[in-house]
């Protein structure tokens, strides 16, 4: 496979800025009380990107203006603007359980690349090329930024004229969701320059930071990874193929409606677990779970808003101890069993993320800590299907492409809606020679384009 060979002279940082929120943060604002679930969390930063392609024919100046230096003022305008509402993202952590919003900023780098986009975007390993519209080194990253920022942004301008932004918040303060308010909002100011609405900061308002029997607080775990062993890569199920594959599944299951992320997930699953085999010794699967996590935003009572910040997620999940529990038309019942049995229950005092996060620290270890020679091997899934990431338009257009950088997780799969509805793209992150057997299922590649 091709590899991306860049000189460190290609990409310049043009200016780097500290943006603070336009006004103060109220006294009353002045610590962000982190939950238990944010506390059993690493210091990892979440990251996003997002691709716009020069716009040739707009004559919309506000539109069609690539200049970087226009560019990054607007930028750094609605940002400034924006922090008034995320204030704690513009603050520094104190210690694993609370912020100081003390209003010190977030940071904003302009990068000029000599590269053309194109060339990132189909580029055969191009998972580990879009890393280079991220501040190096950040993205995942268990430490805290230099400087301490919860929040670092990066506007990048291919010498084609097509821009790239990039995102990298803290996990400490919010999930997936969280990060896809702040792209909204932050966006909508850009084009509009019009300070969004308020978002609701959770904090541990709702999983207190020392309930059950006032454990906390934690210490942040390392995820300890070599990111050189991790590979990512991308499969795109296309509407067409995600019918036939939804077909199948109803078909030999009898399962009425299943969802795109229920079908996609549990074939994923069920390739993994196959790839796995076939680097063993004896080619027999090990006891397998696949987890995922649950946003329970619209399940706690009262209801959170949808632009609740916090990690206010829970989890479910599915064990297969054999390759008959790996077919499909199990796997998906199953899913839907534990999916029901998560929405019946009360997702603040019956939090399985919680209840796994509690037990971990009886036993000693940190949360979701696993090893090689674990009995289980352990798959996460994170679905943000629902969150519009291909509609991030920050007066510019919807981006041709959004993407993560490779990781140093070993058996993670996160699932997008493809290009606004048209499908479910997926980036799927192994360990390489599992990777090698994984991207040569003959089942995987049917549905997939």
């Amino acid at each position: 496979m091709a590899q991306l060979v860049l000189a460190p002279s290609l990409a310049s940082i043009c200016d780097k800025s500290i943006i603070k929120p336009s006004s103060l943060t109220p006294s009353t604002l002045k610590y962000h009380k982190l939950s238990l679930v944010d506390q059993s969390l690493s210091n990892m930063y979440i990251p996003a990107s997002f691709f716009y392609p020069k716009k040739q024919s707009s004559t919309d100046d506000a539109i069609n203006s690539h200049e970087l230096s226009h560019i990054t003022h607007l930028l750094q305008k609605s940002l400034s603007q924006t922090l008034i509402s995320y204030y704690p993202y513009a603050g520094r952590l104190i210690d694993n359980a609370t912020v100081d919003c003390n209003d010190m900023g977030a940071e904003l780098l302009s990068v000029q690349i000599k590269y053309p986009m194109s060339k990132i975007l189909n580029h055969p390993d191009h998972c580990n090329a879009e890393s280079l519209v991220f501040p190096k080194g950040l993205p995942w990253n268990n430490n805290v930024y230099e400087g301490g920022n919860l929040l670092v942004a990066q506007v990048s301008q291919f010498d084609c004229g097509g821009i790239a932004i990039s995102t990298c918040l803290s996990h400490k303060i919010g999930d997936g969701c969280s990060v896809h308010s702040f792209l909204a909002d932050w966006a909508s100011a850009t084009r509009n320059l019009s300070i969004p609405s308020a978002p609701r900061f959770v904090g541990d308002s709702v999983f207190a930071s020392q309930q059950n029997n006032n454990i906390g607080p934690l210490i942040a775990p390392i995820i300890e990874s070599n990111v050189n062993e991790c590979i990512q890569k991308r499969f795109v199920f296309p509407n067409a193929k995600l019918d036939a594959l939804r077909a199948k599944v109803i078909a030999e299951s009898g399962l009425q409606n299943p969802t795109r992320a229920e079908i996609v997930s549990a074939l994923l699953f069920k390739c993994a677990t196959k790839a796995a085999s076939k680097l063993t010794s004896h080619r027999s699967m090990r006891p397998s779970k696949l987890v995922h996590y649950l946003n329970v935003r619209t399940m706690t009572k009262p209801r959170l808003p949808r632009n609740a910040i916090g990690n206010l997620l829970s989890m479910f999940s599915v064990e297969a101890t054999n390759e008959e529990e790996t077919e499909l038309p199990r796997l998906v019942r199953n899913l839907r069993k534990e999916v029901e049995v998560a929405y019946k229950k009360d997702q603040v005092e019956q939090n399985e993320l919680i209840v796994e996060i509690v037990e971990s620290i009886r036993k000693g270890k940190l949360p979701f800590e696993t090893g090689d020679d674990d009995e289980c091997d352990m798959y996460f899934c994170s679905n943000v299907c629902k969150f519009p990431y291909y509609s991030v338009d920050f007066g510019w257009g919807k981006p041709e492409r959004g993407g993560i950088p490779n990781g140093p997780f070993k058996k993670m799969f996160f699932l997008f809606d493809y290009q606004t509805g048209q499908g479910v793209e997926a980036r799927v992150m192994l360990q390489k020679q599992q990777m090698n057997e994984f991207e040569r299922d003959e089942e995987l590649l049917q549905f997939v384009l």
